[in-house]
């Protein structure tokens, strides 16, 4: 089951890495929502809903976060997922963006060698 929370520790942890990690987002050509206080008030008051039955997973439950700022998506293994919500139809739609990160998680050992446009790559063919 994928269980979906909003902590502010892990909001403001993600706004941290986006931040250390500003330099390497931009080469990679990624989308980035940059910290903002205001932004993140507001997900904390309004967070997003979803159907929680929306995918079912095997091998345990997923935690899914709602972060203001970093990239559409991202995940932590063994079974964490991060989603900025913001301008979220651009990325296909956030059932599209939910499977691409458990994608990512499934697969995390077979992958986790690999470059990040090598991993992108077999994901979204893992993934069609």
């Amino acid at each position: 089951m994928i269980i979906y929370k909003y902590s502010l520790f892990e909001d403001l942890r993600w706004g941290y890495k986006t931040l250390l990690n500003l330099k390497w987002l931009k080469k990679k050509k990624l989308k980035i929502f940059y910290p903002n206080p205001f932004k993140m008030i507001y997900l904390w008051f309004n967070v997003p809903s979803f159907n929680k039955q929306l995918m079912r997973i095997e091998g345990g439950d997923i935690y899914c976060y709602w972060i203001h700022s970093g990239t559409w998506g991202s995940y932590r293994p063994p079974n964490n997922i991060y989603i900025c919500p913001w301008q979220i139809e651009k990325t296909g739609g956030f059932e599209r963006l939910l499977r691409h990160e458990i994608t990512h998680l499934r697969y995390y050992d077979m992958t986790k060698n690999m470059t990040h446009e090598e991993r992108e790559n077999f994901i979204n063919k893992s993934t069609e």
